[in-house]
């Protein structure tokens, strides 16, 4: 008699939430990578299988769970001063104004709480980034001759367009090379924290976990540059 009824309790069960990682035994919810997708938090690139996105925003959420544990476990995350307000601002955003996002969460059954948390999440780290490794990043005149001379003189002139001053275009080059190395620097971080702790991903649709990625993933933040 036990048996059947564990039977038909079984049969009627309902999924209810899906764990795709664990990063230090806190779930990443298939939820979430819908959440973020729903709201663009990660670009998507030309071309991209949804699958391949799938795995791209899992890939971003699951590195935003270490940074935002560290942050946790440092107290920094408690004393942010990270703009809130124009975070979710920028979300409403690129989802396409207010009412498309809420329209876009309503037919999936979700609503602004969870993703409000999850933009909370990637402003206060984007905050400490731009604290922590902003002010180091400033390339050096040799890099900015460098990248001019092996990379962007040659790009140009593959491309058969004219090659401007160097001091035309650089500020580009600039932001180009910060860019790079606040990526390099936010890499290592990540890099650091998941080799302490420990990051679960699960196959999907079978419940087990799979080999750890070979490395951090390339979205820095939420919402990330790809």
């Amino acid at each position: 008699m036990l048996t059947l009824v564990l039977a038909m309790a079984l049969s009627s069960a309902v999924e209810v939430e899906r764990v795709l990682a664990l990063v230090n035994n806190v779930p990443v919810l298939a939820s979430d990578v819908e959440l973020a997708e729903v709201a663009a938090l990660v670009p998507r690139e030309a071309g991209e299988t949804d699958r391949a996105y799938a795995a791209a925003v899992l890939d971003a959420l699951v590195d935003l769970e270490l940074r935002w544990q560290d942050l946790q476990v440092a107290g920094i995350a408690a004393r942010s001063d990270a703009n809130l307000d124009a975070a979710w601002k920028a979300t409403q955003a690129r989802a396409g104004g207010a009412e498309a996002l809420r329209e876009k969460l309503a037919s999936l059954g979700f609503h602004e709480g969870p993703l409000r948390e999850l933009v909370r999440h990637a402003a206060v780290v984007q905050a400490y980034v731009a604290a922590r490794f902003g002010p180091f990043v400033r390339p050096t005149q040799r890099e900015v001759e460098a990248y001019w001379t092996n990379e962007l003189v040659p790009d140009l002139k593959r491309a058969g367009r004219p090659v401007p001053p160097l001091a035309d275009v650089r500020p580009k080059v600039e932001a180009i090379l910060r860019e790079r190395k606040l990526t390099a620097e936010i890499d290592r971080w990540t890099a650091e924290l998941a080799k302490r702790g420990e990051v679960v991903r699960y196959r999907s649709g079978t419940g087990l976990p799979v080999a750890p990625a070979a490395g951090p993933s390339p979205v820095a933040t939420v919402p990330p540059s790809r």
